[in-house]
């Protein structure tokens, strides 16, 4: 009975499967129990269908098949493989000569015999494979083996032996023998012992061809015979695996010719070891050439490493992955660590050709994990080596591997493009040592500096000066840049520069005090500016490098301090010096950044708009910096712009995640200023999971309490006030539990008590925190509790820094709005205009005394502020270069304040006003507005018109079939469903 029809007698008598899970006896069940007992359940349908599966395999099945044959109380009659061990894979299904070889020979040892045979065959025939299962079998058996290889220069493995004078043949030949033996010594070679050995066609002795005793040259066949098989004690069995049988004696023995495997065998091989249908195993075994010791490889059974690198392609692909790999530090050194994903272009520029090139055996090393994204053309971005691989990489000769990581870094000089590629070639550069092409290529692509810090204690220990110095300043600069004073990389850089002497002293001195003024201790940053001597340095009448960077970068440090002092002009004089034209696209940075704090708007845009795309940092620093200056004045749409085009340079130059984060949330409130608040949100959660919360008492809770502070108006513009409030208490839990940064803290605690009464503020009003913003008829228990908070803040003592004021100015806006008594709100306005410094921050002021007006019930002031408030619109669109645009919710506010002024002053023009508002709403910016706006016009028209009803059946003659008040008809007639987005949506629940 074959394996089909016991299955199908089984599935007969079964009973039906009442639980889930596959059905017993079906393939799907048979595969999961062939796992389960240790089988490989990708043979079970070549075994069922073919009959092709290894023996222990088809024992498994049949036993299994037995185990169902009595739960069903029938018997079968299959035709079990039979009970003798089971021959290994490769084996047991490639070859009938290799098979019996492999049973003579072990059969003969196993006796307690000495047998003596030899073998033959091309290259892939299957003599390495042979030799390895023999092995294999008498070690399991106890039986001390030894194998040798009798390839290349024998001599070359005795350097001693080159030393004999070659006086004639004869001393020659004597030589070859003394070379045989000092690689197999005689004591290895003991009775019952098995002698494997592997005779090439490129054995020599440097140089010289192999001889006879007597001196005559002869084959390699010919000398393995003579000089090792006569040699060998009795009691040793031998097998010699013969690559060509030329000039083997007859005395030796008989030669078995082993060949490739036959096409049917190689299928059959792949079908039962990788479970693939026929036509793949067809595909596959002709790519390999039917190549034995490829398609064990490809099977996943290579063999040992040394004879995985045996094979020239399998040797060139490991070369390259080690040139790679065992250059970088953060794979030296790590007993068990797991093969790295090499990026495609890099493992194919240590290669020097497409992975594709690979022959299928030397390819299937390779694999590329899950995770790893593909290339535009389905390609594959990176290749993770196999364990086998990286297993053999420490068997590989420094020299190849040094050779290969030379080749690579000269075929990637010229090559731009692929940050991955600078990474490697950097680390080639330091693993080679040359610390001067290591300079030459920083000082060509300083922005490849990020790379060094996994590199710098192998630079550390092994540069010597002036590139040490040079390398540890570029450590130290990238990290600088990117805030990371305290990396163990940067102060040890750092350190290595303040043991030197002269001007790096001073300039690492300069840096010492950068991370002062960056931890917010102004005192120690003036100390390390005084212990610099830049004085001395200026007084230099021929300054070096050094020289010339510490007292540029000085000049920068000292105009940080005179900013966060609030001497604008102390700083602007330090930016300005012609010195800071060493920092370059820093000194820039800075100017834009001191323009930008002294209202010098114009002159800040053009500052920060020369920072170079060539740094990617700064430039990402600079489109940040354009961005928050942009919201500011009151154009949102091109802050977004800016803000998401620094963020994508923050990502691609590898800047740290609190810097990326904090570009997000300034994207995300851009998007709330126009608007859109569920896409704010959406930004404010990749910035948060980027910052993720740190449990470690020693961790920055500041960066994350700031992003939390910075969302709660997002979640008060989609009307989630007891969401919002939940989280303004974490933020100042956060606050509070942090250490160092007081003077940052303290603001951020005093912004956060802000946001908290703009919550009271939401909730009294009944209505999203989104524009537009009108002040309450009548009070609320959470607008008191809105001023009195912002009473406390207003009356609290502050600095004169630019954002104090500007978040003073912020405060005495949203009190106005909180207060129900439109006087007192005019009066709180009218400090916020005497604030104003720009025609941005007046509109806002105006556009709200014009509402306050309005609840005053003098309608004529309200429109003349209005009128007032559109001329400052005029002028924020053309007063800075770049785009020009209003601020959408700003003209929302206005648009809502014009029609409660004008159905004030005359309540019979509703129908023309409201047909103006909607002709002024097709502008698209205002559309997430435009819901807000209707509202705020029906509550105009119930509380200002006679019979909003009418007038409401004017414009939406279905109206009268709608349950809804005036107002939420008309903000529901006019904004469907279809025509609102998400966020609008959302916002107005």
């Amino acid at each position: 009975m074959d394996w089909k029809t016991a299955l199908a007698q089984l599935r007969a008598h079964l009973p039906p499967q009442t639980g889930s899970g596959p059905q017993r006896g079906s393939l799907r069940w048979l595969e999961a129990e062939m796992k389960a007992r240790g089988g490989n359940p990708a043979s079970l349908r070549n075994i069922v269908y073919r009959d092709v599966g290894t023996v222990a395999d088809k024992r498994l099945l049949s036993e299994v098949l037995h185990e169902l044959a009595d739960e069903a109380g029938i018997s079968l009659t299959l035709q079990l493989p039979g009970q003798a061990a089971p021959l290994p894979a490769e084996m047991e299904l490639l070859g009938r000569s290799k098979k019996r070889v492999y049973k003579q020979f072990l059969a003969a040892v196993r006796s307690g015999r000495s047998p003596r045979l030899a073998v033959s065959g091309r290259a892939g025939a299957g003599k390495t494979v042979l030799l390895d299962q023999l092995a294999t079998a008498l070690r399991e058996a106890g039986v001390p083996v030894r194998r040798l290889n009798i390839q290349g220069d024998l001599l070359g493995q005795t350097p001693e032996l080159r030393k004999m004078p070659d006086r004639s043949f004869a001393s020659l030949a004597a030589r070859q023998v003394e070379a045989l033996r000092a690689v197999l010594p005689p004591a290895d070679l003991g009775v019952g012992s098995v002698l494997l050995v592997r005779v090439t066609s490129s054995l020599h002795f440097a140089g010289d061809p192999p001889r006879l005793p007597d001196g005559t040259p002869t084959t390699p066949a010919a000398w393995t015979a003579e000089v090792l098989g006569r040699q060998l004690p009795p009691g040793v069995a031998a097998l010699f695996a013969l690559e060509d049988v030329q000039g083997w004696p007859a005395w030796a023995g008989e030669v078995t010719e082993l060949q490739l495997p036959t096409l049917t065998e190689a299928r059959a091989y792949l079908m039962a070891q990788l479970g693939v249908p026929r036509s793949v195993a067809d595909q596959l075994a002709r790519e390999t050439g039917r190549h034995l010791d490829r398609l064990a490889l490809l099977a996943g059974a290579g063999g040992d490493s040394a004879q995985l690198l045996a094979d020239p392609d399998v040797r060139r692909l490991a070369c390259a992955v080690s040139a790679l790999t065992g250059m970088t530090p953060r794979s030296q050194g790590k007993d068990g660590a797991q093969p790295p994903v090499l990026p495609a272009a890099v493992l194919e520029a240590a290669l020097g050709a497409p992975v594709s090139a690979l022959p299928l055996h030397a390819r299937s090393l390779l694999h590329a994990p899950e995770g790893v994204p593909e290339t535009q053309n389905g390609g594959v971005m990176g290749w993770q080596p196999s364990a086998a691989l990286w297993q053999a990489l420490p068997l590989l000769p420094p020299t190849e591997v040094q050779a290969t990581a030379r080749r690579f870094v000269q075929l990637t000089q010229k090559q731009t493009g692929l940050p991955e590629l600078a990474a490697y070639r950097l680390a080639a550069l330091t693993a080679l040592g040359d610390w001067d092409a290591l300079v030459r290529h920083l000082e060509a692509a300083p922005d490849d500096a990020r790379f060094l810090p996994l590199l710098w204690k192998r630079i550390r220990d092994g540069a010597t000066s002036p590139a040490r110095e040079t390398l540890a300043r570029a450590v130290v600069t990238h990290h600088s840049g990117r805030g990371e004073y305290h990396d163990p990389a940067a102060r040890d850089a750092l350190f290595v520069l303040l043991e030197s002497e002269g001007a790096a002293h001073a300039w690492a001195r300069v840096k010492l005090a950068e991370s002062s003024l960056d931890a917010g201790n102004f005192g120690a940053a003036q100390m390390q500016l005084d212990k610099a001597g830049l004085p001395q340095l200026a007084a230099l009448t021929r300054p070096d490098d050094w020289a010339l960077a510490a007292q540029a970068d000085g000049l920068l440090v000292q105009a940080a301090l005179a900013r966060w002092q609030g001497d604008l002009k102390g700083a602007t004089a330090a930016v300005n010096d012609p010195r800071t034209a060493r920092s370059g696209p820093r000194a820039r940075l800075w100017r834009g950044l001191v323009a930008k704090d002294a209202g010098r708007w114009a002159e800040a845009l053009d500052e920060l708009a020369a920072v170079p795309q060539s740094s990617p940092l700064l430039s990402a620093r600079a489109l940040y910096q354009e961005g928050d200056l942009r919201l500011r004045l009151g154009q949102p749409g091109a802050a977004l712009l800016s803000l998401t085009d620094a963020a994508q340079r923050l990502a691609q130059a590898g800047a740290n995640a609190e810097e990326q984060a904090r570009v997000l949330a300034r994207a995300g409130t851009a998007q709330r200023r126009l608007g859109r608040p569920q896409a704010a949100l959406h930004l404010f959660g990749q910035a948060l999971d980027l910052l993720p919360p740190d449990p470690r008492p020693s961790a920055d809770l500041v960066p994350r309490a700031r992003l939390l502070s910075e969302r709660l108006p997002v979640l008060l513009a989609l009307g989630r006030t007891d969401e919002a409030l939940a989280q303004a208490a974490e933020t100042l839990l956060l606050l509070r539990q942090s250490g160092g940064r007081r003077a940052e803290i303290a603001y951020r605690v005093r912004r956060t008590h802000y946001r908290v009464a703009l919550a009271y503020l939401t909730r009294g009003r009944g209505r999203p925190y989104l524009q537009p913003l009108g002040g309450p008829e009548q009070d609320h228990p959470d607008l008191a509790h809105a001023r009195d908070l912002l009473n406390h803040l207003l009356q609290a003592e502050v600095g004169d820094s630019d954002r104090e004021q500007v978040l003073t100015f912020d405060m005495q806006l949203s009190y106005a709005l909180a207060q129900p008594d439109p006087r007192q709100a005019l009066e709180r306005l009218e400090r916020a205009l005497e604030m104003t410094d720009h025609p941005y921050t007046e509109a806002q002021a105006r556009a709200l005394r014009a509402e306050a007006y309005v609840r005053l019930g003098d309608p004529a002031a309200a429109l003349g502020e209005l009128g007032r408030t559109y001329a400052l619109l005029r002028r924020v669109r053309q007063g800075l270069p770049g785009v020009g645009e209003s601020e959408p919710g700003l003209v929302a506010q206005i648009l809502a304040i014009e029609v409660w002024a004008e159905l004030t002053e005359n309540p019979a023009r509703a129908p023309e006003v409201l047909t103006g508002l909607r002709q002024a709403l097709d502008d698209p910016a205002l559309h997430p507005f435009r819901r807000g706006i209707w509202y705020e016009a029906g509550r105009a028209l119930e509380s200002r018109h006679p019979a909003p009803r009418e007038v409401l059946l004017a414009l939406h003659p279905l109206a009268g079939e709608l349950p809804l008040r005036v107002t939420d008809a008309l903000a529901v007639l006019e904004v469907p469903p279809e025509l609102s987005g998400s966020d609008t949506l959302s916002a107005g629940k």
